[in-house]
């Protein structure tokens, strides 16, 4: 990795996340966004270096020491390069290019699974070659990556947010499920992106209280609050520290 860190955010829908994440992390270099993003460094190691779990609403507290010395010398650029949509009416298309962002559209209606991987590792292959790619976020992406696509680009870090705290209530509906399940709690979880679904090695995550009587609008607006602070965390945490999947 150079002077600046490439990314590519996959999304199919309304794009709030892809958004949030555009203008949180783009054209910011790593310690600019840790610190818009609410990341104050400390010398004092906290277990929270060291474990997913994340659990104050404010501040994110991370120390310093484990942090790459490359990473704080060279400060990298982090840079968006291009916008990917699986869906052509995909209101994420019209926020990206609002913001500035090269679109891509890789048409999934008329491809099987294998079909559509092969034609985003084209397109994802072309822009390394060209640029150099360091990461992939899922934003709201709905489809499932298949091994081989995952296999082919296990040097670049793939991340995804799942709206529960995971392992609970894994794939589709998760919102839904923490709120109808027996817990107090709801959740928002950032992983590694594996064959397993929503089973990837766990960057950060935290808990959501459940208040009595709160209906499902209310309850998945908090859900959607957390996410917006939580994912750019995430990222900069995975590269601050040189965090890969294992």
């Amino acid at each position: 990795m150079g002077q600046t860190i490439n990314v590519v955010i996959l999304v199919s829908g309304n794009g709030t996340n892809m958004e949030n994440l555009v203008l949180s992390l783009h054209n910011k270099t790593i310690t600019q966004a840790m610190r818009q993003n609410g990341m104050n460094l400390t010398k004092n190691s906290t277990t929270r270096d060291k474990a997913p779990l994340q659990t104050s609403p404010n501040a994110f507290i991370i120390n310093s020491e484990t942090i790459q010395d490359s990473m704080l010398a060279k400060d990298p650029l982090i840079n968006v390069l291009s916008i990917v949509s699986d869906n052509k009416d995909a209101h994420a298309l019209h926020r990206a290019k609002r913001l500035g962002l090269p679109t891509q559209i890789i048409d999934s209606t008329d491809k099987n699974r294998q079909e559509f991987d092969k034609a985003l590792l084209l397109y994802l292959t072309s822009l390394e070659r060209e640029y150099g790619l360091n990461c992939i976020l899922l934003a709201g992406f709905m489809r499932i990556l298949g091994a081989e696509f995952l296999e082919r680009l296990k040097h670049i870090r793939i991340l995804n947010i799942h709206p529960s705290f995971l392992p609970l209530h894994k794939g589709l509906n998760g919102i839904e499920k923490s709120y109808a399940d027996s817990n107090d709690f709801g959740g928002v979880s950032v992983h590694f992106v594996t064959k397993e679904l929503d089973s990837g090695m766990i960057i950060l995550q935290e808990k959501i209280q459940k208040i009595p009587n709160e209906s499902l609008e209310d309850f998945t607006q908090r859900v959607h609050d957390v996410e917006y602070r939580l994912y750019p965390q995430a990222f900069l945490k995975a590269f601050a520290q040189g965090i890969h999947n294992v």
